[in-house]
């Protein structure tokens, strides 16, 4: 009960951060599966509210993670990409957002390091560098 407690606390912290919160409540409308709000802006809003600093302070970009195995290409990415965009433009941050099927095509080159194929979203937040920064948030499914 302590631990579900202490998310619900962490996800309420979060949803302060009025980017944070207007992000989860767009990303439905990105049209992809398996969308999470991940790393960053989720624990740096925990951060902000244990010094006191404003929910938003400090928080470099604001990382989307989704899933789509159907088409691996850089140009189906960069459709949701320029999507995303115009969705949160309005917004004041840097948003970025990657196809976590994607990661191993690009991964070594960039980082000189192998990277698995993945099979989910949330394989991506798994494999975050440290344990502590593998946090995520998405809008819960509305029954119909």
């Amino acid at each position: 009960m302590r631990s579900l407690l202490a998310v619900m606390d962490l996800v309420g912290t979060a949803l302060r951060n009025p980017i944070n919160r207007a992000i989860l409540q767009r990303l439905p409308l990105l049209g992809v599966p398996q969308t999470w709000l991940v790393a960053g802006c989720v624990y740096q809003a925990a951060w902000n509210a244990r010094a006191g600093h404003a929910p938003q302070s400090g928080i470099k970009d604001y990382d989307i993670f989704y899933f789509d195995a159907s088409d691996l290409s850089w140009e189906a990415e960069d459709v949701v990409i320029r999507r995303g965009r115009v969705l949160f433009a309005d917004l004041d941050g840097l948003i970025e957002i990657r196809n976590q099927a994607r990661v191993h095509l690009w991964y070594p080159q960039r980082f000189g390091a192998p990277y698995p194929a993945l099979v989910s979203a949330e394989d991506g937040i798994g494999l975050f560098l440290h344990a502590a920064l593998a946090l995520a948030c998405r809008r819960k499914a509305m029954a119909a």
